[in-house]
């Protein structure tokens, strides 16, 4: 088309220009000038080509394969932002070896092959960053005592005193009987694996339209803390946590009770609180925890937020009220001076059921972690999405049956 046109051009310059020689001249000038100016714009765009390839090579350090980056965006000192909250930063040699693994791709660098089946332990990175989230998400990591396994222990135990050893007064003459030895109990807790199966579709994976980052805390931390929230509460310990509601409970105070039974405190009406003074038995559960137990770090109230409801409605004699509203942020709210924690996994209100929980729980139960997080990458179960199977070992029991008191909404 072009040829047609330039054949077209040259009878109308002939005609237009005096002496027929001067055609090929301009002829000449023209294809030179044409010649010209391609090999400017292509210089020029070649340095625009650079400069966009350098931008996205910026752009892909700060995210896993390239995608999502207005989710993040670089805090000053040095680590990530997101939705205000400032994270642990994690280097662009990380991120890029972790999205290999989620790509089925093993990076000698960063991870190490741990069975033929495709796992891979993640990158240590990674793996602090989901335990972060999942401490600050899960209610009872912020309360119970929190006790890391080291290599080559599959298992940690504690030695109790269920009760103590004997004594006696004697005169300065007086014969010296035995006394009693104080009887020993023993708990021993063990790991068991607890694991989440994300689903991304292959074609986000290989588009990488998506933020890794956020992909990890918000879906597999996220579950993490659901699911072992659940277990460290009503767990029936089997391949799981056994959670504190599921031992057994009884009225008979510490010197009486059995050791590894809770002990209770009854509203006094079967479903509900008493219909007079019902805040009364808030206290007597108060005061049945011994005053050792009653100090330091992790004595706190526990309920669901449907109780909270309507426990913070409950007054005093003066028409105060018993729940202190917290104004300091990220302070938890307060019941008879004493922290309240808030655990959806705690049962509602209603007959015979233990809705309401105080004791210090960093003596009362004990979580073990297994250090360590594994995923193992499946693309074929499923056509065209990849399945994502983060996997850990999590363990927890109660510890001292002495530190948990149980609020039952019963007759007796």
């Amino acid at each position: 088309m072009k040829h047609k046109r330039i054949r077209g051009l040259v009878p109308a310059m002939a005609s237009a220009v005096p002496g027929s020689d001067s055609v090929p001249e301009l002829l000449a000038e023209l294809t030179q000038g044409v010649s010209d100016f391609k090999a400017r714009h292509s210089a020029q765009l070649d340095e625009v080509t650079q400069m966009v390839e350098s931008q996205q090579a910026t752009i892909d350090s700060l995210r896993a394969g390239g995608g999502g980056v207005s989710a993040s965006i670089i805090h000053p000192a040095g680590g990530l932002r997101q939705g205000g909250r400032s994270v642990m930063p994690i280097d662009a040699e990380t991120l890029e070896g972790f999205h290999a693994q989620m790509m089925g791709r093993p990076n000698a660098g960063m991870t190490t092959q741990s069975n033929p089946d495709g796992g891979y332990t993640v990158a240590p990175e990674i793996d602090q960053q989901i335990d972060a989230f999942v401490r600050d998400s899960s209610v009872m990591r912020s309360l119970a005592r929190v006790v890391a396994l080291p290599d080559g222990m599959g298992h940690w135990e504690k030695i109790l005193g269920r009760s103590g050893a004997q004594s006696a007064w004697a005169g300065e003459e007086d014969d010296r009987n035995d006394t009693a030895t104080g009887v020993l109990g023993k708990v021993e807790l063990h790991p068991h694996e607890l694991y989440a199966i994300p689903m991304l579709t292959n074609h986000l994976l290989e588009d990488s339209g998506f933020d890794i980052q956020a992909f990890v805390e918000e879906d597999v931390a996220g579950e993490f803390a659901l699911t072992e929230g659940a277990a460290f509460i009503s767990g029936d310990g089997v391949k799981k946590p056994r959670g504190f509601l599921t031992f057994d409970a009884t009225t008979e105070a510490d010197a009486d009770r059995p050791f590894g039974k809770l002990q209770y405190v009854a509203t006094g009406q079967s479903g509900a609180f008493a219909s007079s003074n019902p805040a009364d038995k808030l206290m007597d559960l108060v005061t049945a925890l011994r005053r050792p137990y009653r100090q330091g770090d992790g004595v706190a109230w526990l309920m669901n937020s449907t109780t909270a409801n309507v426990v913070r409605k409950f007054k005093d004699g003066q028409g105060n009220y018993l729940w202190t509203a917290s104004i300091t942020a990220g302070q938890p709210d307060r019941l008879g001076g004493y922290p309240v924690a808030i655990d959806e996994s705690m049962p509602d209100i209603g007959a015979d059921e233990f809705a309401v929980a105080f004791g210090n729980w960093r003596k009362g139960y004990a979580i073990i972690d297994k250090p360590g997080l594994v995923l193992i990458v499946d693309r074929v179960t499923k056509k065209g999405w990849t399945k994502l199977y983060f996997a850990r070992r999590v363990g927890g029991g109660l510890v001292d049956s002495n530190a948990i008191k149980l609020l039952k909404f019963s007759g007796s």
